[in-house]
Protein backbone atom coordinates (compact mmCIF):
# COMPACT_ATOMS: atom_id res chain seq x y z
CA UNK A 1 0.00 0.00 0.00
CA UNK A 2 2.80 2.40 0.92
CA UNK A 3 4.57 1.58 -2.35
CA UNK A 4 1.38 2.36 -4.29
CA UNK A 5 0.97 5.74 -2.57
CA UNK A 6 4.62 6.55 -3.20
CA UNK A 7 4.28 5.63 -6.88
CA UNK A 8 1.18 7.82 -7.30
CA UNK A 9 2.96 10.72 -5.58
CA UNK A 10 5.94 10.40 -7.90
CA UNK A 11 3.63 10.28 -10.94
CA UNK A 12 1.77 13.41 -9.76
CA UNK A 13 5.01 15.36 -9.36
CA UNK A 14 6.20 14.07 -12.73
CA UNK A 15 3.06 15.35 -14.46
CA UNK A 16 3.30 18.72 -12.69
CA UNK A 17 6.91 19.05 -13.75
CA UNK A 18 5.80 19.15 -17.39
CA UNK A 19 3.30 21.97 -16.79
CA UNK A 20 4.16 24.90 -19.04
CA UNK A 21 2.35 28.15 -19.73
CA UNK A 22 1.62 29.12 -23.37
CA UNK A 23 3.99 31.17 -25.49
CA UNK A 24 3.76 33.24 -28.67
CA UNK A 25 2.09 31.28 -31.48
CA UNK A 26 0.06 28.93 -29.25
CA UNK A 27 -3.65 28.46 -30.03
CA UNK A 28 -5.87 27.43 -27.11
CA UNK A 29 -9.48 26.33 -26.87
CA UNK A 30 -11.69 25.97 -23.81
CA UNK A 31 -15.26 25.62 -22.55
CA UNK A 32 -17.01 27.31 -19.64
CA UNK A 33 -18.71 24.90 -17.22
CA UNK A 34 -21.10 27.37 -15.58
CA UNK A 35 -23.70 27.80 -18.35
CA UNK A 36 -27.43 27.36 -17.77
CA UNK A 37 -29.03 24.22 -19.14
CA UNK A 38 -32.14 24.12 -21.36
CA UNK A 39 -34.39 21.27 -22.28
CA UNK A 40 -33.43 19.82 -25.68
CA UNK A 41 -30.56 22.31 -25.96
CA UNK A 42 -28.70 22.35 -29.25
CA UNK A 43 -25.59 24.36 -28.52
CA UNK A 44 -21.84 24.82 -28.38
CA UNK A 45 -21.57 25.97 -24.73
CA UNK A 46 -19.43 29.10 -24.61
CA UNK A 47 -16.60 27.82 -26.76
CA UNK A 48 -13.53 30.04 -26.58
CA UNK A 49 -10.39 30.35 -28.70
CA UNK A 50 -7.27 32.21 -27.54
CA UNK A 51 -4.27 32.97 -29.73
CA UNK A 52 -1.06 34.28 -28.16
CA UNK A 53 0.48 37.04 -30.28
CA UNK A 54 3.17 37.40 -27.59
CA UNK A 55 4.18 35.33 -24.58
CA UNK A 56 2.07 37.57 -22.33
CA UNK A 57 -0.61 38.84 -24.74
CA UNK A 58 -3.49 36.95 -26.36
CA UNK A 59 -6.49 37.75 -28.53
CA UNK A 60 -9.67 35.81 -27.84
CA UNK A 61 -13.10 35.01 -29.26
CA UNK A 62 -16.12 33.44 -27.52
CA UNK A 63 -19.02 31.75 -29.28
CA UNK A 64 -22.24 30.46 -27.76
CA UNK A 65 -25.14 29.10 -29.83
CA UNK A 66 -28.19 27.54 -28.20
CA UNK A 67 -31.74 26.56 -29.00
CA UNK A 68 -34.60 24.73 -27.35
CA UNK A 69 -38.10 23.57 -28.20
CA UNK A 70 -40.94 21.97 -26.30
CA UNK A 71 -44.55 20.94 -26.86
CA UNK A 72 -47.11 20.74 -24.06
CA UNK A 73 -50.41 18.93 -24.50
CA UNK A 74 -53.63 19.67 -22.61
CA UNK A 75 -56.48 17.17 -22.53
CA UNK A 76 -60.03 18.29 -23.18
CA UNK A 77 -61.19 15.93 -20.45
CA UNK A 78 -64.11 14.43 -22.32
CA UNK A 79 -63.11 14.09 -25.98
CA UNK A 80 -60.20 12.83 -28.00
CA UNK A 81 -59.11 16.41 -28.76
CA UNK A 82 -56.07 18.02 -27.13
CA UNK A 83 -54.83 21.56 -26.86
CA UNK A 84 -51.16 22.21 -27.62
CA UNK A 85 -48.59 24.81 -26.66
CA UNK A 86 -45.44 24.88 -28.82
CA UNK A 87 -42.47 26.83 -27.46
CA UNK A 88 -39.15 27.54 -29.17
CA UNK A 89 -36.20 29.82 -28.46
CA UNK A 90 -32.71 30.45 -29.80
CA UNK A 91 -29.69 32.46 -28.77
CA UNK A 92 -26.44 33.55 -30.41
CA UNK A 93 -23.57 35.27 -28.59
CA UNK A 94 -20.21 36.43 -29.99
CA UNK A 95 -17.51 38.17 -27.95
CA UNK A 96 -14.02 39.27 -29.01
CA UNK A 97 -11.24 40.80 -26.98
CA UNK A 98 -7.70 40.61 -25.67
CA UNK A 99 -5.99 39.61 -22.44
CA UNK A 100 -2.72 40.64 -20.80
CA UNK A 101 -0.98 38.00 -18.66
CA UNK A 102 1.18 38.67 -15.61
CA UNK A 103 4.22 36.67 -14.56
CA UNK A 104 2.43 34.67 -11.87
CA UNK A 105 4.18 31.42 -11.02
CA UNK A 106 5.48 28.50 -13.04
CA UNK A 107 1.96 27.08 -13.45
CA UNK A 108 -0.36 29.96 -12.47
CA UNK A 109 -1.03 32.63 -15.09
CA UNK A 110 -3.18 35.58 -13.88
CA UNK A 111 -4.50 38.04 -16.46
CA UNK A 112 -6.70 41.03 -17.13
CA UNK A 113 -8.93 41.27 -20.19
CA UNK A 114 -11.18 43.51 -22.20
CA UNK A 115 -14.04 42.41 -24.46
CA UNK A 116 -16.86 43.65 -26.64
CA UNK A 117 -19.83 41.41 -27.30
CA UNK A 118 -23.00 41.03 -29.34
CA UNK A 119 -25.99 38.82 -28.55
CA UNK A 120 -29.26 38.00 -30.26
CA UNK A 121 -32.24 36.13 -28.80
CA UNK A 122 -35.59 35.09 -30.21
CA UNK A 123 -38.59 33.24 -28.83
CA UNK A 124 -41.99 32.17 -30.09
CA UNK A 125 -45.09 30.32 -28.93
CA UNK A 126 -47.98 28.78 -30.81
CA UNK A 127 -51.23 27.86 -29.05
CA UNK A 128 -53.82 25.58 -30.60
CA UNK A 129 -57.05 24.99 -28.65
CA UNK A 130 -55.25 26.36 -25.60
CA UNK A 131 -55.82 29.65 -23.75
CA UNK A 132 -52.86 29.82 -21.39
CA UNK A 133 -54.50 27.82 -18.60
CA UNK A 134 -55.76 24.68 -20.30
CA UNK A 135 -57.79 23.22 -23.17
CA UNK A 136 -60.03 25.78 -24.91
CA UNK A 137 -61.69 24.79 -28.16
CA UNK A 138 -61.04 27.16 -31.08
CA UNK A 139 -58.75 29.41 -29.04
CA UNK A 140 -55.57 29.88 -31.09
CA UNK A 141 -52.67 32.27 -30.68
CA UNK A 142 -49.13 33.00 -31.86
CA UNK A 143 -46.57 35.12 -30.00
CA UNK A 144 -43.15 36.23 -31.27
CA UNK A 145 -40.51 38.40 -29.61
CA UNK A 146 -36.78 38.97 -29.68
CA UNK A 147 -33.95 41.02 -28.27
CA UNK A 148 -30.35 41.99 -28.92
CA UNK A 149 -27.58 43.41 -26.79
CA UNK A 150 -24.16 45.00 -26.98
CA UNK A 151 -21.61 45.09 -24.20
CA UNK A 152 -18.15 46.36 -23.24
CA UNK A 153 -16.46 44.59 -20.37
CA UNK A 154 -13.25 44.54 -18.33
CA UNK A 155 -12.33 41.51 -16.27
CA UNK A 156 -9.66 39.45 -14.62
CA UNK A 157 -8.92 35.78 -14.12
CA UNK A 158 -6.27 33.11 -13.94
CA UNK A 159 -5.22 29.87 -15.63
CA UNK A 160 -3.64 26.98 -13.75
CA UNK A 161 -1.59 24.65 -15.94
CA UNK A 162 -1.86 21.03 -14.85
CA UNK A 163 0.21 19.66 -17.74
CA UNK A 164 2.01 21.31 -20.66
CA UNK A 165 -1.18 21.18 -22.74
CA UNK A 166 -4.10 21.15 -20.24
CA UNK A 167 -5.31 23.84 -17.84
CA UNK A 168 -8.21 24.92 -15.65
CA UNK A 169 -9.16 28.47 -14.80
CA UNK A 170 -11.72 30.99 -13.67
CA UNK A 171 -12.53 34.64 -14.36
CA UNK A 172 -15.11 37.36 -13.77
CA UNK A 173 -15.85 40.76 -15.24
CA UNK A 174 -17.88 43.94 -15.04
CA UNK A 175 -19.07 46.14 -17.84
CA UNK A 176 -21.66 48.33 -19.55
CA UNK A 177 -24.48 46.76 -21.56
CA UNK A 178 -27.08 48.09 -23.97
CA UNK A 179 -30.20 45.93 -24.32
CA UNK A 180 -32.73 46.31 -27.14
CA UNK A 181 -36.14 44.65 -27.04
CA UNK A 182 -37.58 44.21 -30.52
CA UNK A 183 -41.20 44.91 -31.37
CA UNK A 184 -43.28 41.92 -30.33
CA UNK A 185 -46.34 40.52 -32.05
CA UNK A 186 -49.28 38.61 -30.64
CA UNK A 187 -52.06 37.13 -32.73
CA UNK A 188 -55.10 35.79 -30.87
CA UNK A 189 -57.90 34.27 -32.96
CA UNK A 190 -56.73 36.23 -36.02
CA UNK A 191 -56.55 39.55 -34.13
CA UNK A 192 -52.99 40.90 -34.22
CA UNK A 193 -51.49 43.28 -31.65
CA UNK A 194 -47.96 44.61 -31.22
CA UNK A 195 -45.83 45.69 -28.30
CA UNK A 196 -43.46 48.61 -28.95
CA UNK A 197 -39.70 48.20 -29.08
CA UNK A 198 -37.67 49.45 -26.13
CA UNK A 199 -34.09 49.77 -24.95
CA UNK A 200 -32.20 50.04 -21.68
CA UNK A 201 -28.64 50.13 -20.42
CA UNK A 202 -27.02 48.70 -17.32
CA UNK A 203 -23.70 48.34 -15.54
CA UNK A 204 -22.59 45.24 -13.68
CA UNK A 205 -21.47 41.65 -14.03
CA UNK A 206 -22.33 40.10 -17.36
CA UNK A 207 -21.45 38.79 -20.81
CA UNK A 208 -21.28 35.26 -19.43
CA UNK A 209 -17.58 35.31 -18.63
CA UNK A 210 -17.82 34.20 -14.98
CA UNK A 211 -17.32 30.52 -14.34
CA UNK A 212 -14.98 27.57 -14.16
CA UNK A 213 -13.10 26.78 -17.37
CA UNK A 214 -11.16 23.85 -18.76
CA UNK A 215 -8.99 24.03 -21.87
CA UNK A 216 -6.00 22.78 -23.78
CA UNK A 217 -3.46 23.84 -26.40
CA UNK A 218 -4.39 23.05 -30.01
CA UNK A 219 -0.96 24.01 -31.32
Amino acid sequence: MKKTILLLTIMAFSVSAFAQKPVKGNLLTEVNLSLNQWTNELSIPNLRFRYFIADDLAVRADLSVSGSSAENNFSSGGTDNDGTQEISQSSFVLRVGAEKHWAGTEKLSPFVNGMIGLANNSASQKWTDYDGTGYAKDFNAEVENGSSSFGIQLGMGADYWITKSFYVGTEFGWGWFLNNIAEGTSTVNSVKTTTPASSSSSFGEGMGSAGFRVGFILK
